[in-house]
């Protein structure tokens, strides 16, 4: 297994502890418990693409639970904990659980949270400032329609009003066009051009024409783009620096053993020189 991979599922194991008086019983098979703390695990599996409330899921989470203990239950009544096969399973688990506790403990040990906020100090003093404009922004189909939008603005209109009436963007309908602070790099380059050579409080006097159709663009603010919270971004480096931490780990777990590799037919391998 790299130590990527390794990685990743080292920083995957965590599970939510829960006091007895905190974890209560929410559902009983055969008068077997389960619990909570069950129903959070397997949330937490799922929001992994994306945040789910668990009052949505938490039905649906319950019956794969149960279904799941009645299953375990078959199994058990089989007895296939004697099976070879259940026997082998278990002592492959057993090497990749005692992999992640010994890699989890190292990087724990290795990168305390000074380190994190450490790298992530230098990372925001490197990044390269970055400007955004905050837009408002009207889609139409065709050129003729946009001059009208903006012979309508001209002549007062408002420009959030004209985005909910007219705008192909369903965002725009909803926020009168506002698409927020974004950066040169997130918007197609004919748009880019436009939104960048604005004032705020100025609007596009002509048709800008994309891919999408054909827009008319107002920038409200101007800035440097704020770097991210660390709390935000901690997760990642952590990461980050947990697969370095992994990578030199084991470089020198192989720097420091002694290892003899052999063919398919068992013939002795050359032996890789050390560096």
């Amino acid at each position: 297994m790299g130590a990527i991979a390794l990685a990743a599922l080292m920083m995957t194991a965590t599970i939510p502890a829960w006091a007895a008086d905190a974890d209560p019983v929410v559902a009983t098979v055969n008068g077997k418990a389960i619990h909570r703390s069950a129903v959070i695990k397997a949330e937490d599996a799922i929001s992994q693409h994306g945040q789910v409330p668990l009052e949505k899921v938490y039905d649906r989470l319950l019956d794969q639970l149960i279904t799941e203990q009645l299953v375990l239950q078959q199994a058990e009544k089989e007895k296939l904990e004697h099976d070879p096969q259940f026997k082998a399973d278990m002592a492959e688990a057993r090497l990749q659980v005692l992999q992640r506790l010994y890699l989890t403990r190292r990087v724990d040990a290795d990168i305390p949270e000074s380190a994190v906020r450490h790298r992530y100090d230098e990372t925001v003093a490197k990044a390269p400032p970055k400007e955004e404009v905050r837009i408002r922004h009207i889609l139409v189909a065709d050129e003729a329609t946009a001059k009208a939008v903006i012979a309508a603005l001209k002549s007062g209109a408002s420009f959030a009003d004209e985005a909910k009436a007219k705008s192909l963007d369903p965002s725009g309908k909803a926020s009168g066009g506002d698409l927020g602070y974004v950066s040169r790099d997130r918007l197609v380059p004919e748009f880019a051009d436009a939104a960048f050579k604005l004032k705020p409080g100025e609007y596009t006097q002509t048709p800008v024409h994309s891919p999408y159709g054909w827009h008319i663009i107002e920038v409200e603010d101007r800035r440097v783009a704020p770097p991210p919270s660390f709390d935000k971004v901690k997760g990642q480096i952590r990461m980050e620096l947990a697969q370095d931490d992994i990578k030199k780990l084991i470089g020198e777990l192989h720097e420091n053993a002694q290892i003899k590799r052999y063919n398919l037919d068992g013939s002795p391998m050359s032996e890789k020189p050390k560096h």
